[in-house]
């Protein structure tokens, strides 16, 4: 065999493999599922934020009514419906110096253990659509005790205090520290498969 003939062989021999193309799926998938988990965590961590700035608006300044589904009415807003409910008003020292508007009627002064109804936050077309139990958070709002939000039962407590703004701002936190280590944990699948490949 010749000097040349043999330089080329080993030359060939020497030439780094190839990346396979399932090892180049798999680093594309690995960056997909990274960057859809990472985005996922954090537009969660900016809406925990964002609550928090508007609960903290509202601590100390709150309380919880419960009601039933009783029947829908128009929205103020859009062309969906609201539900209204019915409860039993909690006796607390906001409604000595607030009215309350319930959002159906005019403001008008309330006491504890008194029967209300009040309208929902929630929209929809239909009965189904709306929660058949709700805890709504009323505030203060320009001067007058307001249905602020309603949700499920238990989603505020007796009402929103300072530690409900940290625990929501705590949650925000832990949120966005998941979206950094979805980015972290990326880049350290793809380098991991990188090596593997060579």
């Amino acid at each position: 065999m010749s000097h040349d003939a043999h330089e080329f062989f080993d030359f060939d021999e020497q030439e780094p493999p190839r990346r396979s193309r399932a090892g180049g799926w798999r680093i594309v998938l690995v960056v997909l599922v990274g960057v859809v988990v990472a985005l996922i965590f954090a537009v969660a961590s900016l809406l925990s934020f964002d609550k928090a700035g508007r609960l903290a608006d509202w601590a100390g300044n709150s309380m919880v009514v419960s009601g039933t589904y009783q029947t829908m009415t128009h929205d103020l807003v859009t062309k969906d419906y609201n539900g209204i409910y019915a409860g039993i008003m909690p006796d607390n020292e906001l409604l000595k110096d607030h009215p309350f508007d319930n959002g159906l009627n005019d403001p008008a002064q309330a006491e504890g253990g008194e029967q209300i109804t009040f309208r929902g936050t929630q929209t929809g077309q239909q009965d189904s659509d709306f929660l058949e139990a709700v805890d709504a958070l009323v505030a203060v709002d320009d001067g007058q005790l307001r249905i602020m939000d309603t949700d499920e039962p238990g989603s505020y407590g007796e009402g929103i205090t300072d530690s409900t703004v940290t625990g929501q701002r705590v949650k925000a936190g832990v949120l966005a520290a998941l979206s950094l280590l979805s980015v972290a944990g990326t880049v350290w699948g793809v380098r991991a498969l990188n090596r593997r490949a060579r």
